[in-house]
């Protein structure tokens, strides 16, 4: 296994799941969604993993701790991004 920022995987998760429950973001084209995320990854710190156990730590325990963190950023990153549309 590569190392692996398991932080975006948590942003593109949570975006996709702000993208469904929000109509006005369901028509976020593919540049759109990949700004929103590096913005938000800007402002997130990186969250490693190198191994399988890693990854299901990080995955039944990071979330949960930085989703709000998460949800947070990328509300500020859609904002600036609909803002330049």
């Amino acid at each position: 296994m590569n190392v692996h920022n398991m932080m975006e995987e948590i942003v593109r998760n949570c975006l996709k799941d702000l993208m469904m429950h929000q109509p006005k973001l369901a028509a976020l084209g593919e540049k759109e969604q990949s700004d929103i995320m590096a913005l938000a990854l800007n402002k997130l710190p990186p969250k490693y993993v190198s191994t399988m156990k890693g990854e299901m730590f990080a995955k039944t325990q990071l979330r949960s701790q930085v989703e709000t963190d998460v949800y947070r950023e990328l509300t500020h990153a859609i904002e600036r991004v609909l803002a330049y549309d």
